[in-house]
């Protein structure tokens, strides 16, 4: 081989480890450059809605656009409650507030927060009921901690409109960490007269049947279903606090979606507590 094509050799192995060592580079800054944040507006199709001094990002959809199963739920919910005969005593009775009151005037409600004490700001407050027949899931979301005045402005003004208050551990938690809040905004919160607090039902009517009378639990073991994919619980804060940190909402759909089932299975039990007849 001549000495030209021995260097022209040289060259082109050094052009090539050149090459090698670039893409290589490139695949290493790819994989340590942070993914594109996603926006709010793609994560979850919402408005801004103003309520008392400020603004929020409400979400509002019929129910079967979340959940596929939603109007056989709530068909099943409604033939129940037309038919059941919930008697005054026993650990049905409090599903009598719910059976007696207007279809379109029994609220369901499920918060997500900060932390565990009142002292941790409220982000998110799923709401769910019938209008025009319809099941409607309703989500009022602080898109970052100033929010949550408004959200709770147009809580209050929301829930007066109603007769029966449907929660899972309310009574203990949900309704009085949003009293705490509002108090926190000089802000008033008067939630329906009747309140009905599915834990309390589900103790009484499922007892030892289940390990625990956790919401998840009853779901899986009465609604026979098992969530998958859901976001934990005691990982919703960390997600909304890196949301509020960096705006890239990749878990605010997850965490959304986690409330909203939260909602449909409170009503799905209603339908088994009643068809049980305990």
């Amino acid at each position: 081989m001549s000495k030209g094509h021995g260097d022209l050799k040289r060259e082109l192995e050094e052009l090539r480890k050149r090459a090698e060592g670039a893409f290589a580079a490139g695949r290493i800054a790819a994989k340590a450059r942070p993914p594109q944040a996603l926006r709010l507006a793609d994560a979850a199709a919402g408005e801004e809605t103003r309520a008392g001094r400020g603004v929020f990002y409400r979400i509002a959809a019929d129910a079967a656009s979340v959940w596929p199963d939603a109007d056989a739920f709530h068909e099943e919910y409604l033939e129940c409650l037309a038919a059941a005969l919930v008697p005054a005593a026993g650990p049905l009775a409090p599903l009598r507030a719910i059976a007696s009151a207007p279809r379109d005037r029994v609220l369901y409600l499920d918060i997500e927060t900060t932390g565990l004490g009142g002292a941790a700001p409220l982000f998110l407050v799923g709401l769910m009921y019938a209008a025009s027949g319809r099941l409607v899931v309703d989500q009022l979301f602080a898109r970052d901690y100033s929010e949550e005045a408004a959200v709770l402005a147009y809580l209050d003004g929301l829930a007066r409109r109603f007769d029966a208050l449907v929660t899972f551990n309310g009574i203990s938690f949900d309704v009085p960490y949003i009293r705490d809040r509002a108090t926190v905004h000089r802000l008033a919160f008067a939630p329906p007269p009747a309140h009905v607090d599915l834990l309390l039902v589900a103790r009484g009517v499922v007892g030892s049947r289940t390990p625990n009378h956790r919401l998840q639990t009853l779901e899986l073991h009465l609604c026979k279903r098992k969530r998958v994919g859901d976001i934990p619980g005691a990982e919703i804060p960390g997600a909304y606090h890196e949301f509020v940190r960096t705006g890239n909402a990749k878990d605010v759909a997850s965490i959304l979606h986690h409330n909203r089932l939260d909602l449909v299975t409170m009503l799905q039990l209603i339908t088994i507590f009643l068809s049980s007849g305990s």
